[in-house]
């Protein structure tokens, strides 16, 4: 039974790091793209790190920010997984130009009319 579960270990971490390493080099295959967009909603996700059993206190959860975009043209609004620091500066109904690449946030470049507003 537990060579079983050793191998069934084994062939799930086989599988997260294949679909992490087909996510990786798809993205680095596809060229940068760019397209006017509008910040459509932006969030935040917390994740409780690990605690030791000596440990007293809860360490500081882990944050990652994320903003949702809308292109200005048709298309699928696109999430991406963004810095604390531009998180901080975007604000929902601001438009601008969003660079990426795959599924990989690049840049936001603001309207420098949204700024004014924003």
């Amino acid at each position: 039974m537990s060579k079983i579960v050793f191998w069934g270990i084994i062939l799930i971490a086989m599988i997260i790091i294949g679909r992490r390493l087909y996510a990786y080099f798809h993205n680095n295959a596809q060229s940068p793209h760019s397209m006017q967009v509008l910040v459509v909603d932006k969030h935040t996700r917390e994740f409780m790190g690990k605690t030791q059993p000596q440990q007293t206190e809860l360490p500081a959860p882990r944050v990652n920010y994320y903003v949702i975009f809308r292109p200005l043209e048709d298309a699928d609004e696109r999430e991406f997984q963004i810095s604390q620091h531009l998180y901080e500066q975007l604000s929902p109904t601001q438009t601008g130009t969003l660079v990426f690449r795959g599924s990989r946030f690049i840049a936001f470049e603001p309207d420098s009319s949204s700024q004014d507003n924003g």
